[in-house]
């Protein structure tokens, strides 16, 4: 049986594929999960933290090692076929345009994992870069993987598979460049450019 807090979580899933956000209150979603209104405040704020939790639980549960360089592949697949399993969900909740809105909830995260990952490179191929290159690179690579999770949204049509392979071949190449230019090698003392 699952937690309120999850149980809450289920219900506002299925209501945002089912109705306007905009028409989702937290009276409407306790009504249907047959629970007093209140006790929706103990586990969550409002209807956006509601949304930013379904993704931050369910992510998690499929991505857990999403920090390891030498698993990013992996990751990659397990997060298109996350999307690509939810893909009416994300659709409505990714055209939320408030404050709190899940897109920020799911730039944040893939910041956070992306950041990581670059930090784990750098460790174990001994990679030097300036911490603003290295906020620079994240950067563009948030953005590039936003863009392609909204892609494989938009269209139910798009072929995940292709979709991935794209994206993994850009992001292979991006680290590949990061190895070739900033990898120190025990002969260099400093790292060029």
């Amino acid at each position: 049986m699952p937690s309120t807090k999850d149980e809450i979580a289920r219900v506002t899933k299925q209501l945002v594929i089912t109705m306007p956000f905009k028409a989702i209150t937290v009276t409407t979603i306790m009504a249907a999960t047959h629970m007093r209104r209140q006790t929706f405040y103990d586990h969550f704020r409002d209807k956006y933290e509601v949304l930013g939790y379904i993704y931050r639980t369910e992510i998690d549960a499929r991505v857990w090692y999403c920090g390891d360089y030498r698993r990013w592949p992996d990751t990659l697949h397990r997060m298109v076929q996350y999307f690509t399993a939810n893909r009416l969900f994300y659709q409505k909740a990714l055209a939320i345009d408030d404050q709190n809105a899940p897109s920020d909830y799911i730039q944040h995260h893939l910041h956070d994992m992306i950041d990581h990952i670059l930090r784990d490179l750098a460790t174990h191929e001994k990679i030097v870069m300036t911490p603003s290159y290295q906020g620079f690179v994240t950067q563009m690579l948030v953005a590039n993987a936003f863009t392609t999770i909204q892609l494989l949204l938009a269209d139910s049509r798009s072929d995940a598979s292709t979709v991935e392979e794209n994206l993994r071949v850009f992001v292979s190449d991006a680290l590949t460049g990061l190895l070739d230019r900033y990898r120190v090698t025990d002969n260099q003392a400093e790292v060029s450019g």
